[in-house]
């Protein structure tokens, strides 16, 4: 579960995509790398390199949860690559504009279709993170995504990379997620506790389900504590636990000094 921005002090003026990185010591940041913990724990983590991050409905958080993820693997000294597979709304472009590659035609559809080879993998500014963008839309989105070409590029770069993580198009809304799930190893789907109706939870799991996907767990994104609730009492614990942890950290550079 991971809180709404409203809850936390310290993620309140970061870009939520990057609040792993840009605010390391916030709440939000802390159960992303809750999520890293469950997701290495979980077994066969270890064959689970190349992950699908999808949701069932647009503007439900799965790029946050995709990039977020990636930064707390990559604060492991791990190496990641962060694939773009949005055709028809992509974000790493944006999130990551400071090191945006100037020729907008290197992305994942024109590596998929052979316009351009492993140059379209971009450093994202953080140290450990590579990226794909998306590319120029293509007029087949999921024929390209359930090409060859694509097996073979998931295939090649999870010897490269400690994980590949794949932001899609929503599940409900097209079909681009189902075929990216045959592709990967395990897939982890965001529900929205502002936004995602109960039905539609219910229904994204089942199409998933329908075509085999290894569904290896779900985020709840967008969290609101209620008084006197878990994650009420959550939110607080932590926040005394952040206060006492930054006081001895200075008490012991001001002793030292």
């Amino acid at each position: 579960a991971i809180p709404d921005a409203s809850e936390d002090d310290l993620g309140r003026d970061v870009d939520l995509p990057l609040t792993a990185h840009q605010a390391p010591y916030s709440i939000t940041s802390e159960c992303y790398r809750q999520l890293r913990a469950n997701f290495e724990l979980s077994g066969s983590a270890k064959s689970y390199k190349a992950v699908l991050i999808t949701s069932g409905d647009a503007g439900e958080g799965k790029t946050s949860v995709a990039v977020n993820l990636a930064v707390t693997f990559v604060a492991k000294n791990q190496k990641v690559l962060l694939v773009d597979a949005n055709f028809r709304r992509p974000s790493l472009q944006t999130i990551f504009a400071g090191t945006y590659a100037a020729d907008s035609n290197f992305g994942l559809s024109s590596l998929l279709m052979g316009r351009c080879g492993y140059e379209a993998i971009r450093p994202s500014g953080i140290e450990g993170l590579d990226v794909i963008d998306s590319g120029p839309m293509p007029s087949n989105p999921a024929e390209l995504l359930a090409s060859p070409q694509m097996k073979k590029l998931v295939k090649e770069q999870r010897k490269i990379y400690d994980y590949v993580i794949i932001d899609s198009p929503p599940l409900l809304l097209v079909s681009d997620a189902k075929v990216l799930a045959k592709v990967v190893d395990a897939t982890i789907l965001v529900f929205n506790a502002a936004a995602t109706r109960r039905g539609a939870a219910a229904r994204a799991i089942y199409e998933l389900r329908v075509v085999g996907a290894n569904v290896v767990g779900c985020v709840l994104l967008a969290v609101r504590a209620m008084e006197g609730g878990y994650f009420h009492k959550q939110f607080k614990s932590y926040r005394r636990y952040q206060k006492k942890l930054a006081y001895s950290v200075q008490k012991t550079a001001h002793s030292v000094q």
